[in-house]
C-alpha cells in the first residue's frame, strides 16, 4: 500500500517564502531526519522573519507618534498662547521704570452699557405679553 500526500490550499493570494520552502523541502528530501531538520530550520526562520518584521514595524509606529505629538504640541502652544505681552523696562521703583501691556480687548475697550430702570408702564406692558405667550 503505498501512501499520497498532497497539501491543498484554498481561497486565492500569494503564498509567503515560508510555505513556498517548506514544500519544497517536503517534495526534494526523501530522508525524514534531513526533512525535519529543514522544515525545523524554515520555521525557526520563520520566527526571526516575524519578529524583525514587528520591530521594524513598531519603529515606524514610533516615529509617527513623535511626529503627531510634535505637531499637536505645536497647535497647543499657538492655541493657548498668550494674546498680550508685558514688556518692563528699567527697574522697578526707578522714575524711569515703566511698564507696558498690550492686550486686544484693553485696547480697544469694552462697550458701554447702559444701568436705565424700565417705566412702570413698560414693565407692566412686558408682563402681559409674556403672560399672552405662556397661554398660546
Amino acid at each position: 500500500m503505498k501512501l499520497i500526500s498532497f497539501e491543498k490550499q484554498f481561497g486565492r493570494g500569494i503564498d509567503p517564502w515560508y510555505k513556498k520552502l517548506g514544500r519544497w523541502v517536503k517534495k526534494k528530501f526523501k530522508n525524514p531526519y534531513l526533512r525535519h531538520l529543514a522544515l525545523g530550520f524554515i520555521e525557526w526562520l520563520k520566527q526571526k522573519w516575524i519578529g524583525v518584521k514587528i520591530e521594524n514595524t513598531m519603529q515606524d509606529v514610533d516615529a509617527q507618534i513623535k511626529e503627531i505629538k510634535e505637531v499637536w504640541d505645536e497647535e497647543e502652544r499657538r492655541q493657548f498662547a498668550p494674546e498680550f505681552t508685558i514688556v518692563e523696562e528699567g527697574v522697578f521703583g526707578d522714575e524711569e521704570w515703566s511698564i507696558e501691556i498690550s492686550n486686544p480687548i484693553v485696547e480697544r475697550g469694552t462697550d458701554s452699557t447702559s444701568t436705565g430702570m424700565v417705566d412702570s408702564s413698560d414693565a407692566q406692558r412686558l408682563q402681559e405679553d409674556e403672560g399672552d405667550q405662556r397661554t398660546s
